[in-house]
């Protein structure tokens, strides 16, 4: 199936905090993923639209998806 779109374009951390975030979700480590967003909420709330999508879908243990919208986050 394919990915979940957004509703809305995401706004993306920093560069580390996404290369973190890829490490566990490329590992599948969830409660990694899970600390990593809490961190990532606590430390730039500016981001809790990306947070929040990408808790949803780790509850789901959609890697792959989550994988994809790391992809689209800008270089």
């Amino acid at each position: 199936p394919a990915a979940p779109t957004p509703p809305a374009p995401l706004t993306y951390p920093d560069a580390a905090t996404l290369a973190a975030l890829a490490q566990v979700v490329a590992l599948g480590y969830y409660r990694g993923i899970l600390n990593t967003l809490d961190d990532i909420e606590r430390n730039q709330p500016a981001h809790s639209a990306f947070v929040h999508t990408m808790r949803q879908l780790a509850k789901q243990f959609q890697f792959d998806a989550m994988g994809q919208v790391l992809e689209q986050a800008p270089s």
